[in-house]
Parts: structure tokens; sequence; C-alpha cells
């Protein structure tokens, strides 16, 4: 098994990209393997889930409008675009039902470099299982990597000045798919570092959809980048991370910055393992408080008409996600304002017993039931619980209290979601897809994911199946 060191004063960007480079599919350890190809399945999933949801239809439109050059299917929608482009309009899919993947201090990753991959394919003649699993398991560890290094999670900058870090996996992903040497690997990566959007954070108030436009963006500017390299266009490449001009600079004064943590084992451990995957359709900073509410009325058999009140702990992140500003979340309008509203989720699955999309149409928005019972929910910030942490303490009206801290919820790399947990996850998301899917290319989608490595043409087997019938040519 490898190891990558970082060599004297070189920016740890320049290590990072030997070890997108020089790791070949023989160096990935089996477990790292099946994970990510269980991640992949998730993730494909629930850009099925979101693939109709607000806004994504008018924006496959406008790129569809835009004409240019047949290289990348549309999954769901049909029709051949100019790959950016179709990475565009994949991956706010990808993230619209609020259900994929986040690593502790990270924060989001697959929803960028799957949808910049799956567009990719069309770059190539043929792209392979192989090439396609090894490329998404590199740009997964290079941007958790980047994001360890100024503990994007914890740190909780002000300003929402914290982000931009996720540009960095999509080039990985194209770079490595398309081949790229070091030094083009590296130059690609100095043009995104140029790209890094730094206000990420502040998409989660207003209720605004760039909540998940933003991803497409992010994975359009990776292909760009990669684009731009092969054209014999140059970036900065000395201070891409570190030194006074590079992206740590912005985070360095609030003292979160960790150049070694970027490549400690470095193609010995494999952190992608560690992300976590969603069970709820709503806000990870939710999920402790949803698991903990669900626990109390299976062990103690209660229902949403025997409460008086529920009041909420939680961590730092949790608190400035999902509880603040409390008279935007106490009374979400929009889907995303209610994604990201934790007594507007919690009051749903109290009624519920669970929460998934059909919690967000307008009618179930304007459930009377859901919006009086929120007047029943308080929170308060406990700065000693975990950042995703929530104590839920509940009044029931036979006088009972319930109290319980919650902090590894289910998907938690300590409690994961197992292999049959994803399939039935990506089977519920079926009906909500953009285009109708029978049962038959369901499970053979599902089959060839999780045998990625078998698979000769990610797009004839992966992709084409997802693409309506009458808009696949030849």
């Amino acid at each position: 098994m490898k190891l990558f060191e970082r060599a004297s004063n070189e920016d740890p960007m320049v290590t990072l990209c030997r070890m997108v480079v020089e790791t070949g599919y023989e160096d990935i350890p089996q477990e790292t393997l099946s994970f990510a190809k269980k991640q992949i399945l998730d993730i494909i999933g629930v850009t099925m889930g979101g693939s109709k949801m607000d806004g994504i239809r008018e924006v496959v439109e406008l790129v569809k409008d835009q004409g240019g050059k047949q290289e990348s299917y549309l999954p769901f929608y049909g029709g051949k675009v100019p790959a950016s482009m179709a990475a565009f309009a994949i991956a706010p899919m990808s993230r619209a039902m609020d259900m994929g993947d986040t690593h502790y201090e990270a924060g989001h990753g697959a929803e960028y470099s799957l949808p910049a991959l799956l567009a990719a394919t069309g770059l190539k003649p043929q792209v392979n299982g192989r090439d396609f699993l090894l490329a998404f398991i590199l740009a997964q560890e290079l941007e958790i990597r980047v994001g360890l290094g100024y503990k994007f999670k914890s740190m909780q900058l002000p300003a929402g000045s914290n982000g931009g870090h996720y540009i960095f996996g999509a080039v990985a992903a194209v770079g490595k798919l398309l081949g790229f040497p070091l030094e083009e690997l590296v130059n690609a990566q100095g043009i995104a570092k140029m790209m890094t959007q730094p206000h990420d954070s502040s998409m989660y108030n207003e209720g605004a959809l760039m909540i998940r436009f933003h991803h497409g963006f992010v994975a359009q500017d990776a292909i760009n980048a990669c684009f731009l390299t092969r054209c014999g266009i140059t970036g900065p490449i000395n201070e891409i991370l570190s030194g006074q001009r590079g992206y740590y600079a912005l985070f360095a004064k609030a003292g979160g910055v960790d150049l070694d943590v970027i490549t400690n084992r470095l193609g010995q451990h494999w952190e992608m393992t560690r992300t976590s995957m969603k069970a709820h359709s709503a806000c990870k900073c939710t999920h402790t408080a949803i698991d903990g509410i669900l626990e109390q009325m299976e062990t103690h058999h209660f229902k949403a008409e025997d409460i008086e009140r529920i009041q909420l702990e939680v961590g730092s992140v949790n608190w400035n996600v999902v509880t603040v500003p409390m008279a935007e979340k106490w009374q979400p309008q929009t889907v995303p304002q209610c994604q990201f509203s934790l007594p507007y989720v919690l009051a749903t699955v109290v009624h519920d017993r669970g929460i998934f999309l059909d919690a967000y149409t307008t009618e179930a928005r304007k459930r009377t039931d859901v919006r009086n019972f929120m007047t029943k929910i308080s929170a308060e910030l406990d700065e000693k619980l975990p950042p995703l942490g929530t104590r839920v303490i509940t009044y029931l009206k036979n006088g009972k209290k319930i109290s319980g801290e919650y902090t590894v919820e289910k998907g938690h790399p300590d409690n994961p979601l197992s292999v049959e947990d994803v399939k039935n996850k990506f089977r519920k998301c079926v009906p909500y897809a953009a285009v109708p899917l029978n049962s038959q290319v369901v499970e053979t989608v599902i089959k060839n994911v999780l045998n990625l490595d078998r698979v000769e043409d990610v797009v004839r087997e992966i992709i084409l199946p997802l693409v309506p019938l009458q808009s696949v040519d030849g």
C-alpha cells in the first residue's frame, strides 16, 4: 500500500494530486471499494429522487436550449448536451431532496464529484466501471482531506465564509477519469482555486434554491477547469491551499488550519469511508433529533397527541444551520426552508414516524397538525454537545418526562446504513423520478452499481437505463 508524504514545503494540493495520479485500482483496499459502490448507489438514488423537484426541470430546459456539442446524456430527461452543461444540470438533482451523504468535517462531497463524473463519461469513447470507481474514490479522499485541513464543519466561521473546497474533489474526479498527469491535474486545481465559492453556509438561510443549484456551478466549473488545462491555460500552482495567497489564508486567523492532517497516512488510511449517509430526507443537522424522538416514541409507546412539549438542546452546527434565525425556522415556507427547519422536520416526524419527500409538497407544508405542533417545540444551544448532537427532552401530558442525548444518528460511520438499507432507499426514490422506471430497470441499475468493478461501459450499463428511451440515439 502506497504512502504519499508531503515533500519539503510543497503545497499540500500537490501531494494530494500525486496521490490521485499515482494510485491505481489495485492500491485500493477491498472495504474501501465496497463502501464506494454503496455510496455511489446512494447518490444515484437521491439524484433520481430529486430529479423533478423545484427548479430542476427549468434548469434542464435552460441547458437544452443552449445547444452545443452532444457529449453527455442527461439522466431522467434525455438528450445529449456538452459535458460541462450536463454537470450543471445533474448536480442540483443530487442535492435537491437533501438526502445525500456528508462527512463529519468536510461536509457534502459526493453530490459534487459524482455528477461531475457522470457528465464526464461523455468525454471518452467508453468508461469502464473500475476507472469510474477509482476516480470517485480518489476525488472523495482529496476533497475530504482538504476539508479536514481547515476544519470546515467544526470551525463554523462567521458570515458563512467556508465551503469553497468542494470544487477540488470534482476537479480530481474529472482529471483522473481523463488521465491527467500530475502537472495537468495540479494546474487544473490551480484554476479551480480561482473558482472557489466560499459562502456555502450562507445559503442555508432565506430558503433560496441556490442550496441545490450551487452544486451545478461547482460541477460545471470543475469540468471547465480541466478543459482549460488541456487548452494550455495556466493557473497559479504554488499557493493553492497554503501560503499567503492560498485558499486556507481565508481561515488562518481563525486558527483552524492544520496542514499535517491533510497528508497524514495518505494512501494508507481512507478517510472517505468515514462518510455518513442519510436515513432521512432532511438536513443532516436534524437527524440526531429525528432518531431521538423516534426512539423515545417506540420505547415509551406514546403518540403525537400525548406530547405536551419538546425541549431540544443542540450542538453548535445544528444550532447555526437548522434553528436560527428562529423567525424563519419556526415559520418556514419554501421547500429548502422546511428541509432546514428543525421544528418543521421534528413535528412532521412525530406525526408520520419518519420524513420523506412527501413532507415537502405544497399541501404538506400547510398541514395544520404539523404547524400547530411546531409551537410546542423549543430549542437552545448547548456548546458542550458534539456539533451535530441533540438532547431531546419530551414532556408528556400525563406528567412524564423523557430525556435522552443522541450523538450517533442512523447512517453515521459508527451506525452505518447497510447495503440493503441503501438498496431500499434507492427503491423508495423511484416514484419521485422525472421519468417512470420499471422494476427491472431499477434492479438492473442496483446490480450494476454494486458490481461496478465488472461493468465494461458505465454509460451503457448505468446511465442509459435512466434515460428516456425515445431520447437515446444509436
